[in-house]
């Protein structure tokens, strides 16, 4: 069995069909003690933007916020699930106040988590043979997926679960598992809720399954 250790980080991705009006987002989140990218007018129109990192647009606590030009995307991440949903409920309330409602611009949402765990080895119950090279090799299954979509939809499961091969001949191995998820918001925020629990679960399920392969 494997066990879930702790969640590392995790992050709240939205794609946007035109660019958000991030400068009055900034302004705003400023005013709320938001550490934030510097927004200065520019005389003909527009802004100019400086991030504080790359790609960072805001700060608050531990969790940041973080926006890709290039692909139009707002990325709310953190270490606390808590703290994640805070930020990103309050700058989904912004937005939608300053002319960026999200119900009418954003394409898709995307959850992403980055977790640690350990247990036994995460093997399939059945060896392969092979004679020519005298060998008996275990399947180790690393990637599990929907099985009625693609990754090129706005509705998409991906779980790995990557052995840390330095344990794998320990008493417990241990694991860093990696999910993305796409579906309607509300059903991400859901799951980001309840992830301990559902990851748990989705991998107490994945060994079931695989011990019982013959």
């Amino acid at each position: 069995m494997i066990v879930i250790e702790n969640v590392e980080i995790v992050s709240l991705l939205s794609v946007w069909m035109l660019d958000p009006r991030l400068p009055e987002l900034l302004l705003e989140l400023r005013k709320k003690g938001y550490a934030t990218a510097r927004v200065k007018p520019r005389s003909l129109g527009g802004y100019d933007i400086t991030f504080i990192e790359p790609n960072v647009a805001a700060i608050k606590g531990s969790t940041y916020i973080l926006y890709n030009t290039g692909r139009r995307t707002i990325t709310v991440e953190g270490p606390n699930v808590d703290e994640v949903l805070s930020v990103f409920n309050e700058m989904e309330e912004i937005l939608r106040g300053v002319g960026s409602d999200p119900i009418k611009g954003v394409l898709f949402y995307e959850l992403r988590v980055k977790a640690k765990a350990s247990g036994d080895k995460f093997i399939l119950g059945k060896f392969i043979e092979m004679d020519d090279l005298g060998l008996k090799l275990s399947v180790v299954p690393i990637s599990f997926v929907s099985a009625e979509s693609d990754p090129n939809s706005t509705s998409w499961f991906h779980l790995d679960v990557r052995p840390i091969w330095t344990s794998w001949s320990d008493e417990r191995v241990r694991y860093e598992i990696v999910l993305i998820y796409r579906d309607d918001k509300e059903k991400l925020i859901n799951t980001l809720r309840n992830i301990n629990n559902i990851l748990r679960s989705i991998l107490v399920r994945i060994s079931d399954v695989l011990r019982n392969v013959s």
